[in-house]
């Protein structure tokens, strides 16, 4: 996703509000007077990076010191991170290295009185890491420092482990002392979430990662960047999950505090690790064996004090990361491993209870597979996976038949059949939208049942076959296996499953052209009234609107696709539900619009109400992802698409979601992050072209576009632009990109001295084969047919301006005014600014390129479409057009937070707007680094998470005072 970055930051994935936070407390500490902040969290989560990260933001204000104490055990060395942090900057005059030996009392004096030399030159920054570890020498020295002068340029900056400062660590009362002393804040750094470890996996991997092990990575890293680092170290790019083996690397970081226990709490803690959940002391105690409660219970406080082990409200005791039970697991022998396994198992289920909960069932079951014992293993967790169910645990019963359909296949006589667990791991699967395995599911029943003696169940497979397949971007609308379905299912034509596969067949016949989709959809329609099945009703219904869409009859498109949603919902069918609501929208209005967007959401909401998985919310967020940027939305599209890839989208979703990433990311500028998208799309789908509902094509061209590959973006339009049947979804946009790249191309051998005679026959091939825009198909409402009007008059001016023709530039004005009036944001800020180019050409119109210019100006940076304002302000420079900066446009919005002071109400208000940090300066006249500080009181005051939350809690509170002005003027 796209956010627009203010300056050049570190890369530091997923820590954007805590920079910020950092960094404003460093600023404030130049402005405003001294500041101690101490970070606290996890070993590994990222604090050393974090404030390293803010200083360096900031080298060259100042001098930043950095040292950090040691876990020493023999021997105590006073004020070692001090002294370290002296020696690393040798030039600063006379460092009191002398005094730091431990035998003079004064040093905590002299050391401040140093400090206040070197404040007085320029402002510091001192970092001492890992205090925890701190003798009491340093703390008294920090302390000293800290509660000194208010008015020096000081920031000191401490971290610590939290995890290691139990209630009886000599650090706590020094902590509670700094805390009562002015100036001093606190920041606890939490684990990365899914986002932030996807964006720290792909830096550390150089390329975007497989979702599957963005999921694997961040299930057992929790979050914990320098976990994750191991976990990824040496994997190949396309891995999709983390080897089973664990590093050893990574087995000495995650035990670090189980080294220091004793040795009974070692081994408490290992067996806790078999025990693979929380557990109280009794609960272990009775496991283990030769200590009583009480005992147990001492030990695993102890582990706790260290900090490996967790109290948790319920008095069981669990590792303060899970990765410690994985790792102290596979420090134990495969056979002890099985029998302490065994022993688990039976001490669960002789607990007395004469039915294991859903935890306890489940816990069993995994005992039992780890114990070896394929037969009990197998009853286990069939009985685990059927109280998962009941519980509602999809994705946990999932997992646990998975399971037993692997052990079914060694043991024949075993009882249900394969045939049996199979159609329940299907169904499962189903309801938990994972498509992977509902597709492997399918696909080994079609194996092992007669079509012959089960032509109807055999026809319903085939069909939920195409579907999955389509979701996983395996096949597109295959007709051959369609045909085959309604073979089948013709064995009996009163049947659902004859209903449904016609209908199928219907909808893949419409897609590729052929005449004979519009009586199967009526056929379809009428056997699923007759049969009455809710599931064969839906897509009845979905591909009758799909035909009405096709056909122009926009009335009962609409209600034909709304109709199809609630028999979907009944039947729990996601797929059937999504189909319906994507016509439903189709029929309403073009893609490229906020009223599509509005029925996406709409859909997406009542599909979240009634449980649908993931997979298929994804779809739907995309989609409505996609709606929000073609309108200009961008900060609406990057939400919903932070949405859609924040869990496993699935292929299918993860496409869509993707796409419309690349896209966002060509417009801002970001063009790694836009090949990136496109690449992993790439992987994703078979045949890009071939899935006529997608934007690839025109995405790829696009692209293309951005990064300056005319001759590739030429040639992904005119792969879109083949005859498939239905024109794909972008149609429109084709014949302007391919144009747009023989212009670039003719322009810049025109620049060369080069002839251009070659381009130029390609161009009036194009248009002689191509004399207007493919229209796709749909609704052709007003705002549609302005689109196809607009992109038409960008497809002229591309020609004009590929052929330098003499009106090229009242060509680009009719483009941006067509643009304007389509709703086409994008597209009318390029306009602008070729039009602009073209006015201050030599003997042009000067007036109005100006305006011209300023306008297509201020609608780039209400975009965030940084390469169309960077050419823009090229041209402003080259033809001497004063360039004013435009006022924002709510700056009394901002009279509306309170508490604020008159400085950070203007740069709320420009902020409110869209304004980078660098624009904000610009603005008012300040340094970026004045405005950070500012944006961070901001975030503090207004309790939000970063600029994105700041401008819509302003919006917010600007619409609530317009509708409380409007009430009392009524």
């Amino acid at each position: 996703m796209v956010v627009p970055a203010a300056t050049a930051r570190p890369q530091l994935a997923g820590r954007e509000r805590e920079l910020d936070i950092v960094g404003g407390l460093l600023d404030r500490a130049w402005d405003e007077g001294a500041q101690a902040l101490v970070v606290s969290g996890d070993a590994g989560v990222g604090k050393t990076a974090l404030v390293a990260a803010a200083c360096e933001l900031r080298r060259a204000d100042g001098e930043t010191l950095v040292g950090a104490c040691l876990p020493l055990t023999s021997m105590s060395i006073p004020f070692l991170p001090i002294r370290s942090a002296l020696r690393g900057n040798p030039h600063l005059p006379a460092p009191p290295l002398e005094a730091a030996d431990g035998a003079g009392r004064d040093f905590a004096v002299r050391f401040d009185a140093w400090l206040d030399e070197q404040c007085a030159r320029r402002p510091v920054r001192l970092v001492i890491d890992d205090v925890q570890w701190a003798d009491r020498s340093t703390l008294d020295t920090l302390m000293y420092a800290i509660a000194g002068p208010a008015s020096r340029r000081l920031a000191i900056v401490v971290t610590l482990r939290a995890g290691e400062v139990g209630l009886g660590h000599p650090l706590q009362r020094w902590l509670a002392d700094v805390r009562r002393l002015p100036r001093t804040s606190e920041l606890e750094l939490g684990p990365l979430d899914r986002a932030g470890t996807a964006a720290h996996v792909e830096r550390l991997l150089g390329t975007l990662p497989h979702q599957s092990l963005i999921d694997d990575v961040h299930a057992r890293s929790r979050g914990n960047p320098y976990f994750t680092r191991l976990l990824v170290a040496g994997l190949a790019p396309d891995a999709r999950a983390v080897p089973d083996s664990f590093p050893a690397d990574l087995s000495a970081a995650v035990l670090q505090s189980w080294y220091r226990l004793s040795q009974p709490t070692r081994h408490l803690a290992t067996m806790l690790a078999v025990g693979g959940r929380a557990m109280r002391a009794d609960e272990l105690a009775a496991v283990v064996g030769g200590t009583d409660v009480a005992a147990t219970r001492s030990l695993l406080l102890e582990a706790v004090d260290a900090g490996t082990l967790d109290l948790l409200d319920d008095g069981g005791f669990w590792f303060h990361h899970p990765l410690n039970a994985e790792a102290l697991e596979a420090t134990l022998g495969s056979d002890e491993r099985r029998e302490w396994h065994r022993r688990f198992a039976d001490a669960i289920e002789a607990g007395g209870a004469a039915e294991l909960s859903v935890s306890s069932a489940v816990a069993v079951a995994d005992h039992r597979h780890r114990s070896g014992d394929a037969g009990a293993a197998f009853d286990a967790a069939l009985r685990a996976a059927s109280a998962a169910r009941a519980a509602t645990g999809t994705a946990e019963e999932l997992r646990l038949l998975r399971r037993a359909v692997e052990l079914r296949a060694q043991l024949p006589r075993a009882e249900p059949s394969m045939e049996s667990l199979l159609d329940r791991f299907r169904s499962a699967a189903e309801d938990a939208g994972a498509t992977a395995e509902e597709l492997e599911a399918v696909d080994l029943l079609l194996q092992r049942i007669d079509e012959e003696a089960e032509p109807l169940r055999a026809a319903a497979l085939l069909v939920r076959r195409t579907h999955l397949r389509f979701m996983r971007g395996l096949a597109f609308a295959e007709l051959p296996e369609l045909e085959r379905a309604v073979r089948l299912a013709s064995a009996d034509m009163s049947s659902p499953e004859y209903a449904l596969a016609l209908a199928e067949l219907a909808q893949a016949e419409q897609w590729h052209g052929v005449p004979a989709a519009v009586e199967h959809a009526a056929a379809a329609l009428a056997h699923a009234r007759a049969a009455g099945d809710p599931r064969a009703l839906s897509f009845a219904l979905s591909v009758a609107s799909m035909i009405s869409t096709f056909e122009g009859d926009v009335a009962s498109a609409a209600e034909l696709g709304r109709e199809a949603m609630a028999p979907a919902l009944e039947a729990r069918d996601w797929f059937a539900y999504v189909h319906g609501a994507m016509w439903a929208a189709n029929a309403t209005e073009t893609w490229a619009s906020s009223t599509y967007a509005e029925r996406m959401e709409s859909s997406r909401r009542r599909l979240e109400a009634n449980g649908g998985p993931h997979a298929y919310l994804a779809w739907l967020s995309a989609a409505e992802a996609n709606a929000h940027l073609a309108s200009g939305g961008w900060r609406e599209a990057d939400e919903r698409l932070r949405v859609a890839l924040g869990s496993d989208p699935g292929p299918l979703g993860d496409v869509e979601a993707r796409l419309t990433a690349a896209r966002l990311a060509a417009l801002q500028g970001q063009l790694r992050e836009a090949e990136a998208h496109l690449l992993r799309v790439e992987e994703l789908v078979v045949g890009g072209s071939e899935f006529l509902p997608l934007e690839y094509d025109a995405v790829r061209a696009e692209v293309r576009l951005a990064t300056g590959d005319a001759a590739g973006a030429y040639d992904a339009a005119l792969e879109g632009a083949v005859d498939r049947g239905t024109n794909p979804t972008m149609a429109e946009w084709l014949m302007p990109f391919a144009a747009r790249a023989l212009a670039d191309l003719a322009q810049s051998g025109r620049d060369a001295g080069r002839p251009v005679d070659e381009v130029l026959d390609r161009l009036d091939a194009l248009v002689e084969r191509f004399p207007h825009v493919i229209e796709d198909v749909g609704t052709a409402t007003e705002l549609m047919r302005r689109q196809v009007a607009a992109l038409d008059a960008l497809y002229v001016a591309e020609c004009a301006r590929a052929r330098a023709d003499p009106g090229v530039a009242d060509a680009w004005s009719l483009a941006a005014t067509r643009c304007s009036t389509a709703r086409l944001p994008w597209e009318e800020a390029y306009a602008r600014w070729r039009a602009a180019e073209a006015l201050l050409a030599r003997g042009g119109d000067r007036p109005a390129g100006a305006e011209m210019l300023r306008s297509a100006l201020a609608l780039a940076r209400r975009l965030v479409a940084r390469p169309v304002e960077e050419e823009l302000l090229d041209l402003a420079r080259r033809a001497r057009v004063p360039v004013d900066e435009p006022e924002p446009a709510m700056p009394e919005s901002a009279s509306v937070v309170s508490g604020l002071t008159g400085r950070e109400r203007e740069v709320l208000a420009l902020i409110a707007v869209g304004r980078t940090y660098g624009e904000v300066a610009r603005a008012l006249m300040i340094s970026e680094k004045t405005v950070s500080t500012h944006v961070s009181h901001l975030l503090a005051k207004t309790g939000s998470a970063n600029r994105v939350e700041l401008a819509r809690l302003v919006r917010r509170l600007h619409d609530a005072s317009v509708a409380e002005g409007s009430g009392d003027a009524s």
